[in-house]
């Protein structure tokens, strides 16, 4: 996925970018929250501002509410 270094990314766009993750390495989502951390914030939760990662906290809790 692109990602537009210009703007904070949605709720929305983290949903997708998990679930992605999740059924293309068949993982937990557990699994697929730290994967996510690993590739795309590179284990570094500023780096792509404040409220881009607020939105993937909301796209995780809400996955984790869901399975």
């Amino acid at each position: 996925m692109t990602v537009n270094h210009g703007g904070s990314l949605s709720k929305q766009y983290f949903i997708s970018y998990i679930k992605l993750v999740q059924n293309s390495r068949n993982s937990s989502i557990e699994t697929a929250k730290q994967i996510t951390m690993d590739l795309f914030f590179r284990m570094d939760k500023s780096r792509y501002g404040q409220e881009t990662y607020k939105s993937f906290l909301a796209a995780y809790h809400e996955l984790k509410k869901e399975s």
